[in-house]
């Protein structure tokens, strides 16, 4: 009979895992400067993916809304839901414009010369 959940009385060795790590922070020893860079590039790398997935999401939103508003066909309901789509659409890409604009200056403002940097993206994407 096996059993499943008993303790094995052999000790198995510790096996080390290997790999050099996941984008950015993989294998480097930080200091407190590299460390910084280090973050300051994550932080770049996520500000600039979910830049372009939000440019992704306003290109869909303008296009589904202006496909709405084509086809309202003089329904006044339709076509206030469709200027509301586009209204949104408009109003999120500034949101995220400006948010862009706030990073860069508190960037400047604290000295992090790498916050804002767009091969960070490509960093975060690819394994070292």
């Amino acid at each position: 009979m096996m059993k499943i959940f008993a303790a094995d009385p052999v000790a198995h060795p510790l096996k080390p895992i290997g790999g050099v790590g996941l984008g950015p922070f993989g294998n480097m020893t930080f200091t407190p400067t590299s460390a910084m860079e280090k973050l300051t590039g994550a932080i770049s790398a996520i500000i600039g993916l979910m830049t372009i997935v939000a440019s992704f999401w306003f290109f869909i939103t303008f296009i589904t809304g202006g496909i709405s508003w084509i086809t309202a066909g003089g329904d006044k309901t339709k076509l206030t839901q469709a200027r509301d789509k586009l209204s949104n659409a408009f109003v999120g890409l500034v949101i995220v414009v400006a948010g862009w604009g706030i990073l860069a200056l508190a960037g400047q403002f604290f000295g992090w010369d790498n916050i804002l940097v767009p091969n960070s993206v490509i960093e975060l994407i690819r394994f070292k």
